[in-house]
């Protein structure tokens, strides 16, 4: 099974993804920046970083929705799948 279609794999994808979100925007942004490391890391956390996050959930979700709907519905077989029944 290909890792596009594979859910556990998708998951600890976008798992990953979160992550880096947040160590970019609770360690890497205030340390690049001349302001105070608290206020930058809440201002980052608050502003752009919960819209990534929810992002990055949403399109998750999606993207296990379609791969569960497209892999038990009739018309695909998993040896036939390809990402373009995605689109049914």
């Amino acid at each position: 099974m290909s890792s596009f279609t594979n859910t556990r794999n998708i998951i600890r994808s976008f798992a990953a993804v979160i992550a880096g979100i947040w160590a970019y925007f609770l360690i890497v942004a205030p340390m690049m920046s001349q302001q105070n490391y608290v206020e930058v890391a809440v201002d980052k956390s608050q502003t752009i970083g919960i819209g990534f996050t929810v992002a990055a959930l949403v399109v998750g979700t999606v993207w296990v929705f379609l791969v569960k709907r497209s892999l038990t519905s009739e018309h695909c077989n998993i040896s036939e799948f390809k990402a373009s029944n995605l689109l049914l």
